[in-house]
């Protein structure tokens, strides 16, 4: 079974409500600059079928675009419109819930509900909230309301990241301030004592960590100067997973990724239908570039057991898919 833990979807009503539905491309900005791209097959739930189908791809998990800068209402409208996704399309689509988290209670209820009573399978968050980094303490509420409901919480880039200020032009906040923001947002998380205060947590980081396992043995050498740890680094970080998504299918990534990250806690994902497509690259590989990307994964030098957990035995345990979706 092959999971893709990072697919995106928008329902047509939000897209509608915030003015930005529209058949040709178009772009949501915050502060300026853009935030995402928008266009047509984000709200199409059967072409998203039939490219799955294409690619090979049994169960996409899916995020909202919108939901992660939305309000309660929207967030409302979203995790509705993903339980009623959830159900009409059983076993090929997971939802994942979305609130805005520095709300405090009212957005925790509304986690509750998502999964105890809409059936959602997880949680979706940013590296930025508000500018609020993930080791807050205005986040522990999130992280124990995670553990309560036992769910994962998958963590994508800010949209638009902000903090780094040679970073703001040329689009380079989407194109390299999210990878930037990913090693900075993951070690921040193992520096600041989130791992050790929430062991049992279960945070997926999308993009390889933003490549972080190039940098990794740097961060295991000099991470004592944080004075924080109360383990080696190389402890708090294998307990992260990570997704395969946001490089296109990059071998180079892939391989980068696995000299400082466990198979096991690799997770298979696309981006879809923001890479692979040609709306947000040059490139627009297509699905028969995604399925390549898949049998480049079976084809890796690890155990069977190892490259069935990466597409899709790891992702099915941490969302719990039931057997009969669980091929």
């Amino acid at each position: 079974m092959v999971v893709d833990f990072q697919h995106h979807y928008v329902p047509v009503e939000l897209a509608k409500k915030r003015g930005l539905y529209s058949e040709q491309t178009t772009y949501l900005h915050e502060g300026g600059r853009r935030a995402t791209t928008m266009h047509a097959r984000l709200y199409d739930l059967e072409l998203q079928l039939r490219d799955m189908a294409d690619a090979g791809v049994d169960v996409s998990v899916l995020s909202c675009l919108l939901g992660w800068t939305a309000t309660l209402e929207e967030c409302r409208l979203i995790n509705d419109d993903l339980a009623s996704v959830q159900s009409q399309y059983r076993g090929q689509f997971i939802g994942l819930a979305q609130a805005p988290i520095l709300e405090g209670r009212q957005a925790l209820r509304e986690i509750d509900r998502s999964i105890r009573d809409l059936g959602l399978r997880g949680v979706t968050i940013t590296l930025q909230i508000n500018g609020v980094s993930l080791d807050s303490p205005q986040l522990f509420g999130l992280y124990e309301k995670a553990r309560e409901l036992d769910v994962p919480i998958f963590v994508h880039p800010a949209l638009a990241p902000i903090g780094y200020d040679l970073l703001q032009d040329y689009d380079l906040p989407r194109v390299l301030g999210r990878e930037v923001d990913l090693t900075v947002a993951t070690t921040r998380l193992i520096a600041g004592g989130v791992l050790e205060r929430f062991p049992a947590l279960k945070l997926v980081i999308a993009h390889f960590g933003g490549g972080i396992a190039a940098v990794k043995d740097r961060l295991l050498a000099k991470s004592y100067r944080f004075g924080t740890l109360k383990r080696p680094f190389g402890d708090y970080f294998d307990m992260l997973y990570f997704d395969l998504a946001g490089f296109e299918g990059s071998l180079a990534a892939l391989h980068c990724a696995l000299e400082g990250i466990r198979p096991e806690r690799l997770l298979f994902a696309s981006d879809y239908p923001q890479d692979f497509t040609g709306v947000n690259t040059d490139t627009g590989k297509g699905m028969g570039e995604l399925r390549n990307y898949i049998d480049a994964v079976r084809n890796l030098p690890l155990k069977q057991r190892a490259v069935e957990a990466i597409l899709g035995d790891t992702a099915a345990r941490l969302l719990k898919i039931p057997a009969r979706a669980n091929g």
